[in-house]
């Protein structure tokens, strides 16, 4: 039996009114999880409008002050609160979520009286699967939890889209994700924040310091060695962090913030699972979002008169979803693609095949559903470690 607790989150096209939540006019970059009395979720735009809501210097405050620092508050920030969550009667208890590297497997046992997930997790779990399609790219917790953490990353495992950023000051418990490729690990030892001199110096954010200067980069661009100087983030363990301990986390894909070559920088931006990198999830990300975006735009334009379900109305659909790619490409998300000779051609490499209205069967039409449209490309990969091969010949 399925757990309906993790699964995968039907989109909400944009063309369709929504009771479950009002997006502001700008869409939020980044979701923080924060833990409540009641679910819900509320658009912030700049510190002050955090500060209406959250003491200065708890933890969402100074996380949220990362964010809008790295950024110039130039994105908003959504908080979605989650309150203690409960298994209704009937509902399988024992869920567990097994992300394997061909995808993630779910399995449940209904006679189980203890539940794998604490009352925490599934609320996490529960208040995303209502609130998923809000807006965020990026996903990151308020405040550290191991069982939040778990539920979190399981759930947005089983997304198309979507990203958690998972920052603990323990890098053991970070060791819990090995497949799960939509889960970025990143660790710093923890600081003594209390002390009011050193408040407004570090803050432990490194997750949120990480995110808000993401806002604003081209959605398929390598962030290995390239951010340094994160707001409120201190590389303090510069001494202890050696070549040997980086090496260490990096076995684990587990990325922190140290100094390279006298500059302070993220020291990997891979995902949990091998050969997945941040950047070529962010670019396959961009191009679902922004084909789902204006496909639904394009129901939007045309709703008096609806698009025909013949060839000129499958063609209108596939221009648009083919104008995305096209787009795609001048951002570097795509490569190039090449002739026979190995030439580049200046055009991105990408197919968008369909079936035209004769070739699906009649049910399609009488339910006015278009279907069999089948996209690939080739993404456009970024160089990040270079390894040279010395022989001395005597």
């Amino acid at each position: 039996m399925a757990s309906t607790l993790f699964s995968t989150v039907s989109r909400i096209s944009p063309a369709h009114v929504s009771n479950q939540f009002v997006t502001a006019t700008t869409t939020p970059f980044a979701g923080a999880l924060v833990k409540g009395e009641k679910q819900g979720i509320k658009i912030y735009n700049d510190l002050d409008a955090v500060a209406e809501d959250y003491d200065m210097y708890s933890p969402f405050w100074k996380k949220a002050r990362a964010y809008f620092a790295g950024n110039n508050e130039g994105s908003s920030l959504l908080a979605l609160t989650f309150a203690p969550g409960s298994v209704a009667a009937g509902d399988p208890t024992n869920v567990q979520s097994t992300p394997t590297g061909d995808g993630a497997k779910v399995t449940a046992d209904a006679t189980t009286s203890n539940s794998s997930l604490t009352a925490d997790g599934i609320g996490a779990a529960m208040a995303l699967k209502k609130y998923y399609f809000a807006g965020p790219q990026f996903w990151f917790l308020a405040e550290f939890s191991d069982d939040v953490a778990v539920a979190v990353s399981n759930f947005i495992e089983l997304q198309n889209t979507g990203i958690f950023v998972l920052y603990a000051t323990d890098p053991e418990m970070l060791k819990k994700y090995p497949d799960n490729k939509r889960t970025m690990k990143l660790t710093l030892p923890a600081v003594d924040d209390s002390a009011p001199e050193v408040q407004d110096e570090y803050n432990n954010v490194l997750d949120a310091a990480f995110i808000g200067v993401e806002y604003g980069r081209n959605p398929h661009s390598a962030v290995k060695y390239a951010l340094g100087g994160l707001p409120y983030t201190k590389p303090q363990d510069r001494f202890e962090f050696t070549p040997d301990d980086t090496a260490e986390l990096d076995k684990n894909n587990i990325g922190t913030y140290a100094y390279v070559l006298e500059n302070p920088a993220m020291t990997s931006s891979r995902m949990s699972a091998d050969g997945i990198h941040l950047d070529t999830m962010l670019g396959s990300d961009w191009i679902q979002n922004e084909a789902n975006a204006r496909v639904a735009d394009l129901f939007v334009q045309n709703a008096k008169q609806g698009i025909s379900y013949n060839e000129v109305g499958f063609d209108s659909v596939v221009n648009v979803i083919r104008g995305t790619f096209i787009d795609a490409g001048a951002l570097d998300i795509i490569a190039p693609e090449v002739d026979v000779n190995g030439s580049e051609t200046g055009k991105p490499d990408y197919h968008v095949d369909y079936l035209k209205p004769a070739e699906l069967p009649k049910s399609y039409e009488t339910k006015r559903e278009m279907r069999g449209i089948k996209t690939k490309y080739h993404p456009m990969g970024m160089i990040e470690d270079v390894y040279i091969e010395n022989t001395i010949v005597m």
